[in-house]
């Protein structure tokens, strides 16, 4: 049987409140009082490169009541964060908003050409968001911005030397940006992107001015938990406080909505 060396002076630091047992816990594997904190407020800054752009394009989009179309990934993380945009617009005042989920062996990996293609046969959108993809689609991205076709990649993977030329990428593994946190499943990704654009949109009153009733968008944190989990990212700090807020929106029995037609 393996055990841990209790760490004696972080032990003594845990506030009288913890049970003395999760003490011991805690201080076997050397984790600090600080590191259980969790709430929303708690959450880490949305400093990603590039998301004063994708705020500018989204709020263009919804003032003008532009098609927007989410491409997404056929796994949970995937399509949790196809739901968690599609819903997160409609909250927003968008009229226009759906998603396609690519078939692999038809259309291949993420925005693809053949995706493209469809999305311009079957949805004529305006502008195109990936989730859970995109930081390797060079070619569907190509083919979409030659079609008239804005496009903003939200992203967990890591990138290659060089991205695709989208309008606006949104990734914490982007060589240049200073989210602290490089662990967020795609659905997390997505999560901040439309959590920072309400804050956005409310400090330009758009909500105000357009008679929509502020988003509460604790309503997708139970998907944003699922995805966190079942794409089996580390669960540092940041992770840890999705998943315990996303459990806590989720009451007993509950069923979210957009499972009710299977």
């Amino acid at each position: 049987m393996l055990t841990r060396k209790i760490d004696e002076t972080l032990l003594a630091s845990y506030s009288d409140d913890i049970p003395s047992f999760l003490k011991k816990i805690y201080a076997a594997r050397s984790v600090t009082e600080s590191q259980l904190a969790l709430g929303l407020p708690k959450l880490l800054t949305p400093n990603f490169e590039q998301l004063t752009i994708a705020h500018t394009l989204l709020t263009q989009a919804l003032n003008e009541q532009k098609r927007i179309l989410i491409v997404g990934d056929f796994d949970c993380d995937g399509a949790t964060a196809s739901v968690v945009a599609v819903k997160s617009l409609r909250l927003m005042g968008a009229k226009y908003a759906d998603f396609l989920v690519p078939n692999r062996t038809k259309h291949g990996y993420g925005l693809s050409p053949e995706i493209v293609e469809l999305a311009i046969k079957e949805k004529q959108p305006d502008l195109i968001i990936t989730v859970d993809n995109g930081i390797s689609s060079f070619d569907g991205v190509t083919l979409a911005k030659a079609s008239g076709i804005d496009v903003i990649i939200t992203d967990h993977h890591l990138p290659s030397k060089s991205v695709p030329k989208a309008d606006a990428i949104i990734n914490p593994n982007l060589n240049d940006c200073d989210f602290p946190s490089k662990n967020l499943a795609g659905v997390g990704v997505c999560f901040y992107l439309f959590s920072s654009l309400k804050t956005h949109l409310q400090k330009h009153d758009y909500f105000a001015n357009n008679n929509i009733p502020l988003p509460d968008l604790r309503t997708v944190l139970d998907l944003v938990a699922l995805g966190t989990v079942a794409d089996v990212v580390k669960l540092d700090q940041n992770n840890r406080i999705l998943i315990a807020e996303g459990l806590s929106a989720s009451a007993p029995n509950y069923v979210h909505p957009v499972f009710w037609h299977y």
